[in-house]
């Protein structure tokens, strides 16, 4: 069911403004909506004066810069002991100014070194290519030596270099050559330290391009910076080792802190974002919305008391067009609340309207039971529910789960009135239906038979459902059409009894006379095009009750594929062989068993109930509170 709503209108001094505010997100009750929906209210929008939007900018920049340590921290929900101070945002500030800067910095350094660590495998392959071509002097001391590494292609240039080189020297340099594989050819310069410039400055004018290594591998010859790698390959991890655990310290000092920092911050945010919806005069603002009826008078108190009486809270008449725009809130007993999200997949019933939760509650697993019908499936089922349950706290999913729970049960129920476990594999074991066997095709008929009798009374009841709501909302369109299909559907009914005997003849005419009602009822609702309409519509209404024939026709092709599987595991030669065979093939319609009665139970409701006399289209109540101050 919905709970009342009442619509609100908050008028006080722009003094008490964030005192209001304050109260009503405490009181968490209060649905604030935008002023420019509510034309009956006389306002110009709030103005945001320089100092709050400067504040919104705060404290946004801080929740950024908060969010980006948690990011680096890695912190996950946390229950300790810090409590948050009144002015945290003060201690948030002072805090941040210094741990920042120093994460910064331990950042940098791990980024740094793995952008180190991953170069140094190239220079390692590079140093090893130029080993065999080292010459002795590249050892002795005031010598300095440059590896150059070209394309076999230009191979010239390195000759020419080469020369130039000596040339510039004066003969004290020695260069020296090698192809290093197929494609690439290297050459080693060494020459005197007092060279270094007109030999950069020659490297540079020819465009050849050096092998320039880290400053942190130094300089020297080849094998002695190859020895400088290989140290800094197994440096480099214990370094960054040692900054991850400065960083997990920094984090289980601070994470706690951090996420209510955070919550806080956005819980403040929050607060001043619905500023943009309050409307203003020269010296007061005004906010409209809705709060339960059951929490008005607390709130009305509440801001009387914190303001000194300079408040006013009124009551809005509840105009048509407001109760269009009034949120819901679904309020219903503990075992119907998971069918809640169900009824929620669709949409919200409109306020005011009837809440389908409970029926489908009552209806849904029931459905579900006569399509399972099987003792061992609904076992294993609800087992798999139960174990489900453990692990999914809240959420749809754990709503889904527990309705699959509700129709096992029903399935184990309905295993026994149909005698079915593992389909016919109970019947081995002495179990008897309590009322037929669907495996038998005498019952066919009157498996077919109750699932048409449960059909009519869903359709009918939705019908009643419908003509109610008809008449609550004067609707002369909708009581037409739901009449007729009431009268209509009613009659033939009748009509169907007479037929089998179970009525006397005398009905017959005064049955097709209502029938005959129905359908000009049904065609009146939809204007001309009713005379065409209206008998089709009503077909279509027989249509929806044979729809439920469905009921049957699921079950069996269940009970038959288990019939199959166990009637398979005796054709094997192997007991071993046929019982995984049958295994597998009861996995499987478990998982059909699990999968098919619930989606066509749920299209019963959708397609052939609601639309009998649902009203969707309801807005989400969404008060104005605290968000999650916990980390949780």
């Amino acid at each position: 069911m919905n709970i009342e709503m009442v619509p609100i209108e908050i008028m006080g001094l722009k003094t008490d403004l964030h005192t209001i505010i304050h109260t009503l997100r405490n009181l968490g009750c209060v649905q604030i909506d935008d002023l420019s929906d509510s034309p009956e209210v006389s306002a110009r929008p709030l103005t945001l004066d320089r100092s709050i939007l400067h504040h919104q900018e705060e404290l946004s920049f801080l929740s950024a810069k908060i969010g980006g340590l948690l990011d680096t921290f890695g912190c996950k929900p946390i229950k300790g002991t810090y409590q948050l101070p009144e002015d945290y945002l003060t201690e948030a500030q002072r805090n941040l100014e210094m741990l920042l800067p120093k994460v910064q910095q331990l950042t940098n350094q791990r980024e740094k070194l793995s952008g180190e660590l991953a170069s140094l495998p190239r220079y390692e392959t590079t140093l090893r290519k130029l080993l065999p071509i080292m010459p002795l002097s590249a050892r002795q001391p005031g010598n300095v030596s440059i590896g150059v590494l070209v394309s076999r292609v230009h191979v010239g240039v390195l000759d020419s270099v080469g020369k130039r080189v000596l040339d510039l020297t004066g003969g004290r340099a020695q260069v020296v050559a090698s192809d290093i594989d197929a494609s690439t050819r290297a050459m080693l310069i060494v020459f005197p330290a007092e060279f270094t410039a007109e030999v950069e400055a020659l490297l540079g004018r020819e465009d050849v391009s050096r092998l320039r290594l880290p400053e942190e591998l130094g300089d020297g010859p080849p094998d002695l910076v190859l020895a400088s790698v290989h140290r800094r390959m197994t440096s480099i991890p214990k370094e960054i080792e040692e900054i991850n655990r400065t960083l997990a310290g920094l984090a289980t000092e601070w994470c706690e802190r951090l996420i209510i920092w955070r919550d806080a911050l956005n819980d403040e945010i929050d607060a001043n974002s619905v500023l943009t919806r309050f409307g203003e005069t020269d010296l007061t603002f005004i906010l409209v919305g809705w709060v339960p009826a059951r929490d008005f008078e607390t709130m009305q108190s509440s801001l009387i008391d914190i303001t000194g009486e300079a408040v006013l809270v009124q009551r809005l008449t509840l105009t048509p067009e407001l109760k269009q725009r009034a949120p819901v809130v679904l309020q219903n007993p503990k075992p119907a609340r998971p069918f809640e999200s169900l009824v929620e997949l669709l949409s919200l019933p409109s306020y005011g309207h009837i809440d389908p939760t409970r029926l489908m509650a009552l209806f849904l697993p029931f459905f579900f039971g006569i399509m399972l019908g099987d003792i061992g499936y609904g076992i294993l089922l609800l087992g798999i529910c139960l174990f489900m349950l453990r692990r999914i706290k809240r959420g749809v999913m754990r709503d889904v789960v527990t309705v699959l729970a509700m129709g096992s049960v029903w399935g184990i129920l309905f295993g026994f009135i149909y005698g079915e476990a593992f389909g016919t594999l109970g019947e081995h074991f002495g179990l008897q239906p309590i009322w037929f066997s669907r495996t038998s095709s005498e019952y066919v008929a009157s498996l077919m038979l109750m699932t048409l009798i449960i059909g009519a009374v869903h359709i009918t009841l939705g019908l009643i459902l419908g003509v109610w709501e008809a008449l609550k909302s004067k609707s002369r369109g909708h009581l037409l059409e739901r009449g007729g299909m009431l009268i209509g559907l009613i009659s033939l009914f009748f009509i169907v009894g007479v037929l089998t005997d179970y009525l006397p003849q005398g009905f017959m005419t005064p049955a097709i006379a209502g029938v005959i009602l129905g359908i000009v009822f049904l065609g009146a609702s939809l204007g001309w095009l009713g005379i065409l309409m209206g008998p089709i519509e009503f077909i279509g209404l027989i249509g929806n009750v044979l729809s439920y024939l469905r009921l049957a026709a699921i079950g069996l092709a269940s009970v038959y594929l288990a019939k199959v599987a166990n009637d398979v595991a005796g054709l094997f030669g192997s007991v071993v062989v046929g019982v995984i065979i049958a295994t597998l093939i009861h996995a499987l319609n478990l998982v059909l068993a699990a999968f098919s009665p619930t989606i066509h139970s749920l299209r019963l409701h959708y397609v052939e109930f609601f639309r009998k006399f649902y009203e969707g289209g309801g807005r989400q109540y969404q008060p104005f509170k605290h968000q999650n101050l916990t980390g949780d």
